[in-house]
């Protein structure tokens, strides 16, 4: 199974005003990913286990935000947690997002979290699709870390097999998963628009409009 841990609980500080909540074609930011995230939740769930009727993905959101908690209340089999804690560091947001999925939900030996970020509202499903595929594919064959990549640039969502949980719920205050990914040879999912792996820090790199 497939964990997806959708991190909604950045600080914005670069921004000038809280990202998640600007508005990008009449939406705000972090629905953007969130809302295709779902729809790819629900295709695989739907088509990929339909003979063992056991679901292939899953959803955490973590947030510090109450609209974000109660917008996710509403969508069915979207688990939200709020991490006021997050603001110390990403790596709160990370804990979190794990022990919600370890206390909701029945974790096995072979599973995978994913961390995407709710900020990096460019990412077109068929690239998700192509990161989720791979790592279906390569299940049973010891691959533990799974990145999107575009040329030399490599970003979000990040993929880890469950073997390396206990290193990611060892991380401390603004350190990432990337800090153990980079111990292992990852397995790289190609895509060919850089814009998708851009993480909206500053309001220059949001005006575009999202055309996916």
């Amino acid at each position: 199974m497939i964990h997806i841990i959708y991190m909604a609980a950045g600080n914005s500080r670069r921004f000038g005003s809280n990202k998640l909540f600007y508005e990008l074609d009449g939406k705000p930011m972090y629905r953007h990913l969130l809302e295709r995230l779902i729809e790819i939740k629900d295709r695989y769930n739907k088509l990929k286990n339909a003979e063992s009727n056991n679901p292939v993905i899953d959803i955490t959101v973590v947030t510090r935000y109450r609209e974000i908690l109660d917008y996710c209340a509403c969508i069915p089999d979207c688990h939200a947690v709020l991490s006021q804690d997050s603001e110390k560091g990403i790596s709160y947001t990370i804990k979190a997002g794990i022990m919600a999925v370890q206390e909701q939900k029945k974790t096995g030996m072979q599973d995978y979290y994913m961390f995407a970020v709710a900020d990096q509202p460019y990412l077109k499903s068929q690239s998700v699709i192509k990161l989720i595929d791979k790592v279906l594919e390569n299940k049973g064959n010891m691959k533990s870390v799974f990145s999107l990549r575009c040329g030399d640039t490599v970003g979000n969502p990040c993929v880890f097999h469950s073997s390396l949980i206990p290193q990611l719920l060892s991380l401390e205050g603004d350190k990432g998963g990337r800090s153990v990914a980079k111990k292992y040879d990852c397995v790289y999912v190609d895509i060919a628009d850089e814009r998708e792996l851009t993480d909206i820090d500053t309001l220059s790199n949001s005006k575009h409009t999202v055309t996916l």
